[in-house]
């Protein structure tokens, strides 16, 4: 083994009563969300030890199998008492909310955010951020995606508003008693860009992620005043000090420890039902109301 390298065991499914031990073949999933168990580490390692659990960052290749052997630059310990879903998360969702918060604009309690999408794993994770550092969310989100339910559960996550599209399109109006927001996430396109574009304050600044990362700045001559940024956390991964990432990290962490933050809404799965979820999966987060986390520790 590389003495440089880290050896990492992801516990494969509960085998017994004649369960055949080999995983189905999975494609490569962009990310490496998911959390694992280190099992050996090369002499020159000293960042990590054997029976640390750890999260991958910084590679975002995909590793759905039963061991990975990493580099230990690409690995961040983390708490025992994270739970695994918050664990398996925590690579890209709650990490691409934090930036995306952070880097384009300082925030200032009692300001607001819009966003896009609010529904997904990103979303869920900038409203409880939001709601840790005393931000108002504008959120908008699908109307065919079980609005009602989608609203209460944002809601009681910490959303200070949230409408369908066409709720907010009649909000760009006339002149509303909100707060305009200084800071607008936006993981789509079309008319949903459209309203974004016509709600923000002034001089503010609008982040393109997720679907809407390569989409065109045709639109930049509406708002002028505007300042245009796109995110990916793989580009923020290239170029990040590992100081920054480790405080983020270690925040992160001890706010799902002591429940602050908690995994976006999801169904938990043994990993022979990977079929399921794929099957039930949306093209584009933003219309999904629930993620999957294949629990390899689930008793068969």
């Amino acid at each position: 083994m590389n003495k440089n390298f880290v050896y990492i065991y992801f516990p494969p499914p509960n085998h017994d009563h004649g369960r055949s031990p080999l995983l189905p073949t999975l494609p490569s999933i962009p990310g490496d969300e998911g959390v694992g168990e280190v099992v050996e580490v090369g002499s020159l390692v000293n960042r990590v030890e054997p029976g640390e659990r750890v999260v991958i960052v910084s590679r975002n290749l995909g590793t759905w199998r039963h061991y990975g052997v990493f580099s230990e630059t690409h690995l961040h310990v983390i708490s025992p008492n994270l739970p695994l879903a918050e664990a398996s998360m925590l690579a890209i969702a709650p990490r691409t909310a934090y930036r995306m918060l952070k880097d384009y604009r300082h925030l200032e309690p009692r300001q607001s955010v819009i966003q896009t999408g609010a529904n997904s794993a990103v979303g869920q994770c900038v409203i409880q951020l939001c709601k840790l550092w005393g931000i108002n969310t504008f959120n908008i989100v699908a109307s065919h995606v079980g609005y009602d339910e989608v609203k209460k559960y944002l809601l009681k996550l910490g959303a200070t508003e949230v409408y369908t599209l066409e709720e907010a399109e009649e909000l760009t109006s006339f002149d509303t008693s909100i707060s305009r927001p200084v800071l607008g996430l936006n993981c789509l396109g079309g008319r949903y860009e459209d309203v974004m574009l016509r709600l923000m304050e002034k001089c503010g600044s609008l982040v393109y992620y997720g679907s809407a990362y390569c989409a065109p700045f045709s639109k930049q001559f509406l708002r002028n005043d505007l300042s245009f940024h796109r995110f990916h956390i793989a580009e923020y991964d290239a170029i990040a000090c590992k100081i920054d990432q480790g405080i983020m990290m270690n925040y992160l962490i001890s706010m799902m420890v002591i429940g602050k933050i908690v995994a976006p809404l999801y169904k938990s799965l043994e990993l022979n039902k990977y079929t399921h979820a794929f099957r039930n999966s949306k093209d584009c987060e933003a219309f999904s109301t629930t993620n999957y986390v294949f629990d390899l520790t689930m008793p068969a």
